[in-house]
């Protein structure tokens, strides 16, 4: 049967979760029917990721051992998936995390608009799961506002956002762009490919929540702060200046109102405060729950304190940990 998806997931020290994953790849339709294939980049792994990969009767599944080049101005990351992206044997890439849970017929959902005509690449949302921490409480909150106003910025023709972990696009649209060679830098690299990609002028449509994928969240907040170092160090952009203004509205309201400046502002300030958990609570759509919705009254107030301990631990110079490399030292 002729492949139709090649699915992309890179690796580094992913012993512990990765075997789960390609067990719920192994059920989905694609692989049931045939015709999909997993491409596999082990990122200089020093666990047992190939051996627990290995253990999975996938028949579709092809394993790539990555030598990044040390020379190389990209990360690891970029060469990891620029070595699966150019390897890939079908017309249409997806994009995993190691650590992921899938929605029934996955691939199908997120291919069906690009083989449709209807768009060139497809952006699906992301969870996390267990929702047992309030730290995986916020990153929901998150990552769903992320998307929600990447949507509305791609639809705009500014510019969206995606995420790696759940992803899928024509495969010739890499080489078109020359690759991440032609990128550049980023840790980023999922934002980067997507302005790339937007500046060119090709499309990217938004899939629905019903194609969400979960991935484990950050263990504590020190990942979290060490995450948010990494996210926040994306290239300029319509994006980034929308995601940065409006929470600095709240903060503004709220300085104004402890300033003294009256009942007018500090009615501003509930009514800013209050549209933010309703922007909120409808980009979490069909995850909604009791306990995102409590999280949802205190995403925008966390912002500010993650950012202040982000700038501290930009202050102390100690670099950008990823994918077992830390950056700008």
């Amino acid at each position: 049967m002729t492949l139709r998806a090649s699915v992309i997931i890179t690796t580094h020290n992913e012993g512990a979760s990765i075997r789960a994953t390609l067990l719920g790849l192994a059920q989905d339709r694609a692989f049931r029917e045939g015709w999909a294939e997993v491409v596999l980049v082990d990122d200089r792994s020093t666990d047992d990721t190939v051996a627990q990969a290995l253990s999975v009767d996938l028949p579709a599944l092809r394993l790539l051992r990555a030598a990044p080049d040390p020379a190389s101005p990209l990360t690891t990351r970029q060469q990891a998936l620029d070595l699966g992206f150019r390897a890939a044997a079908s017309p249409i890439i997806l994009t995993l995390d190691a650590d992921s849970t899938l929605p029934r017929d996955w691939i199908a959902q997120m291919i069906a608009p690009i083989e449709a005509g209807q768009t060139q690449a497809i952006a699906g949302p992301i969870g996390f799961a267990p929702l047992t921490s309030a730290v995986a409480r916020w990153q929901c909150c998150d990552t769903a506002y992320y998307f929600l106003v990447s949507g509305l910025m791609a639809r705009a023709g500014l510019g969206g956002g995606v995420f790696f972990g759940n992803f899928a696009f024509r495969a010739d649209l890499y080489t078109r762009l020359g690759g991440f060679d032609a990128i550049g830098f980023a840790l980023t690299e999922d934002l980067a490919f997507a302005l790339a990609l937007q500046r060119a002028g090709h499309r990217i449509g938004f899939a629905a929540g019903t194609a969400r994928v979960d991935v484990r969240p950050c263990p504590s907040i020190p990942a979290l702060v060490e995450r948010s170092l990494r996210v926040t160090s994306g290239p300029p952009s319509a994006l980034a200046l929308v995601l940065t203004m409006w929470p600095l509205t709240l903060l503004g309201l709220a300085i104004a109102t402890a300033l003294g400046a009256g009942a007018t502002v500090a009615a501003a300030l509930l009514l800013r405060y209050l549209t933010g958990v309703m922007i909120v609570i409808r980009a979490l759509g069909p995850r909604r729950s009791a306990r995102l919705y409590v999280a949802s009254l205190g995403y925008e107030p966390a912002v500010f304190g993650l950012a202040a301990a982000a700038l501290l631990r930009r202050l102390a110079r100690r670099g950008v940990a990823w994918g077992g490399k830390t950056y700008g030292q």
